[in-house]
């Protein structure tokens, strides 16, 4: 249900005693349980239970679009997103605390209004209630596209110098940035970079620390340096301060996967150049990473190794590099069709999550799959249906629900423009919410690029992409079990 709601809140009115001290005593009764009703109600108090409208964060005019989304430490949420209200791109966030209250200033706050272009920004919680913030930047050319990187605390002050820090501004284009948390305060990030080869970048990563300072090889230090192309860099911590990085990687022609481990000191611990996770025949694109709740990581990614469609492998990889599942991965959804747009969370070592968009029906629907430490896929094979509705639902993403399942979201276009779904599953692969999702935003004019964020047990903050007036504005909304 959507944080608005009443509709399942019943007040009992306890009946006065004739005797007078017991009737003092109700009364006190009645006022503490009023207080804790309205402080309640208070807690949700500005998320509209109406799914046409949701909370603008910016409504400025021009197009704002690809907004991301972390936690405020205190089950709210920092939203930033590329903005073009000026007469180019630029870089604005705004805090949303958990009753739906803007916490910054109306249309957010200005992250980097430097020359040129900003583009597609992501981020990840600082631990003190604000965020560190990085994007592609344009300031010195569209050839010479850099990384910088700016902090903003629980105020919507700005940290570090203004315009933001250089992650990475070496001659040569650096692009598709990831971000995590260091855990002490910092952010690492990795991209895929131009410098050497002009038409087939190499993957680079650097650790920045809380006062803005790089603390690794200045540039970055190179995560792989082959032949072919090595592109699209997805990233998790290593729980030691460190991090894991895989890639998609032609150096063989055909597209493989590949993956590295980084430590706390920017050394490279793995083979040179990375380990490959698969290398079956003809091509595997796009891996996505998580930990596995022991140390190392398990990878999924799209795999046409059969000729036909694209389908869904994954493997898990220990803390020394070795890969502890089948040789090439193993299968978690082969089914007909095209599988896409997938993405992984870990709870602990017993329960991993995958979701994705799938083709078997003929239409594009959302399915998800469990598998646990050994590689055994715990719910139906080839997954069970978040989602079938008529028509396309795409881009899923996946959040925690802070016990032992997920939030699912998703754009939908079951009503012929797309809109915003969401549904809760847990352990088991039960949806616990109403059957095809629970309308998040249904407004005229269409919602995309929805990304969530845990808000507490059972609740997630959504924010999107918005079109219902001409510009593209930013939205969100909060939705939660009871």
């Amino acid at each position: 249900m959507l944080t608005g709601s009443s509709n399942s809140v019943r007040i009992f009115y306890p009946r006065f005693s004739r005797d007078e001290g017991i009737r003092k005593f109700n009364v006190k009764i009645i006022l503490i349980i009023s207080l804790i009703f309205l402080s309640a109600m208070d807690s949700f108090g500005a998320w509209p239970d109406d799914p046409e409208t949701g909370v603008p964060i910016c409504t400025a005019d021009g197009v704002q679009e690809h907004p991301r989304i972390t936690t405020d430490g205190a089950t709210g949420a920092i939203i930033v997103w590329q903005d073009m209200s000026s007469n180019s791109s630029d870089i604005y966030a705004q805090r949303i605390d958990a009753r739906g209250q803007i916490r910054w200033a109306k249309d957010g706050v200005a992250i980097c209004l430097e020359q040129g272009d900003q583009w597609f920004p992501n981020l990840v919680s600082d631990g003190n209630g604000g965020a560190i913030i990085a994007w592609w930047d344009k300031r010195a050319g569209f050839t010479e596209m850099d990384i910088y990187a700016q902090r903003v605390d629980g105020d919507g002050q700005i940290l570090w110098k203004p315009g933001g820090i250089p992650v990475c501004n070496v001659p040569g284009a650096q692009q598709e940035l990831d971000i995590i948390s260091d855990g002490k305060g910092g952010a690492i990030i990795a991209w895929h970079d131009y410098r050497a080869k002009t038409d087939a970048p190499d993957i680079y990563i650097q650790r920045v620390n809380a006062k803005g300072e790089t603390l690794w090889t200045k540039g970055g230090v190179a995560v792989v340096k082959t032949k072919g192309e090595q592109v699209y860099p997805n990233i998790v911590g290593d729980g030691l301060g460190g991090a894991y990085v895989t890639w998609h990687d032609t150096r063989d022609d055909s597209g493989d996967v590949y993956v590295q481990r980084v430590d706390v000191n920017g050394r490279i611990l793995w083979q040179e150049n990375g380990i490959p996770i698969s290398k079956a025949q003809r091509n595997q694109l796009y891996p996505a990473i998580t930990s596995d709740g022991s140390g190392g990581v398990i990878i999924t990614w799209m795999d046409d190794r059969d000729g036909q469609d694209w389908d869904i492998y994954a493997q898990r990889i220990n803390p020394e590099g070795k890969t502890l599942w089948q040789e090439n991965g193993i299968p978690i959804c082969t089914a007909k069709g095209d599988q896409y747009d997938y993405c992984i969370l870990n709870h602990d070592k017993d329960n991993t999550f995958i979701v994705w968009r799938d083709q078997r029906s003929g239409e594009w629907d959302i399915y998800a799959q469990k598998i646990d430490s050994e590689g055994n896929v715990k719910w139906a094979k080839d997954g069970i249906p978040i989602c079938n509705a008529n028509k396309d639902q795409y881009n899923p993403n996946i959040v925690t629900d802070g016990v032992n399942g997920v939030i699912v979201v998703w754009w939908d276009e079951r009503d012929i423009v797309a809109d915003i779904y969401a549904q809760r599953i847990d352990t088991n692969g039960k949806s616990l919410w109403i059957e095809n999702g629970t309308a998040i935003c249904t407004a005229q004019g269409g919602q995309q690029d929805a990304y969530p964020v845990n808000s507490g047990i059972g609740s997630a903050i959504i924010t999107w992409w918005d079109k219902r007036r001409v510009d593209a504005d930013i939205y969100a909304q909060r939705v939660f079990s009871e």
